[in-house]
């Protein structure tokens, strides 16, 4: 059984055990165990901070992903994990598990669904980070989060995505090994070539993702040993959600984000030991 399907089987348990009086929300005419009807997607949210997150600045209801009544959203969980650590002025612990040292975070920066490159240029689908911030000397930090996600996207070689890479993507290719900057070959590594181009001097990209979600691991590693340039290579992170999530529990000490992170593990981490066979 694949990592999605161990993951599904693991969060239809979950919905049992913890969200007993939600329905079962629908997909495509069917409903599925996994899912929450749309009107209640709220609880998606934990609840040690779901109420700190819905009266956020940051929670804007009209960038929810289609899907993130889904309880495998990778855009629920980014809010699960990262919120808690921004509330609480700790994503400083971030920084020091990436070996980003002697930063501190300008919390004033912090956004979830950031607009990349791209953003103010094309209407369609503009790359768009799971989660940013900058640090008091002007690090910029981007991340993509993935969870149940069966690989990184490609991108039709088409007039619309021809555009793109002809009017933004060309003009940003520098991160990139010489055989990485053609057309095909962007399209080919296409979510994972437009998201490191957003790595300057000064901007670090990170890719989150399950230590067995193995295709997206892979992409990850081909990120560092085939895509990128020795000179930005070190401006490029990969990291597990299972080596985050521990350096992160074990450093933490406020009562409220540890239960926080503790319901977190329950829902996202605990893949392996209680899914379903």
């Amino acid at each position: 059984m694949n990592y999605r399907n161990r993951a599904l089987n693991h969060l239809k348990k979950y919905k049992k055990d913890n969200l007993l009086d939600i329905p079962n929300g629908s997909y495509r005419g069917k409903f599925h165990e996994h899912i929450l009807p749309k009107k209640l997607q709220e609880k998606n949210f934990l609840e040690s901070y779901r109420n700190d997150i819905l009266k956020s600045n940051l929670y804007d209801v009209s960038k929810l992903h289609t899907y993130f009544n889904h309880l495998n959203s990778s855009q629920a969980m980014c809010f699960n994990f990262f919120y808690p650590l921004y509330h609480e002025k700790k994503l400083e612990l971030v920084l020091n598990f990436l070996g980003i040292e002697n930063e501190k975070v300008n919390y004033e920066t912090v956004c979830f669904e950031k607009d990349g490159k791209d953003g103010d240029k094309i209407k369609r689908r503009p790359t768009s980070f799971d989660f940013y911030f900058k640090t008091e000397s002007g690090k910029e930090i981007f991340f993509e989060i993935k969870y149940t996600e069966g690989e990184f996207g490609k991108a039709k070689d088409d007039d619309e995505h021809k555009e793109k890479f002809k009017e933004i993507y060309s003009n940003h290719l520098l991160p990139l090994n010489e055989n990485f900057r053609s057309r095909e070959k962007f399209f080919e590594n296409y979510q994972i070539c437009r998201n490191l181009i957003h790595i300057e001097e000064n901007s670090f990209v990170v890719f989150i993702y399950p230590t067995n979600n193995k295709k997206i691991s892979e992409g990850a590693s081909k990120a560092k040993s085939e895509i990128l340039t020795t000179r930005f290579i070190n401006n490029f992170f990969s990291a597990t959600w299972e080596a985050l999530f521990e350096n992160i529990m074990h450093s933490v000490t406020e009562e409220k984000l540890k239960k926080q992170l503790d319901e977190f593990k329950n829902k996202y981490i605990a893949i392996e030991e209680n899914a379903c066979s």
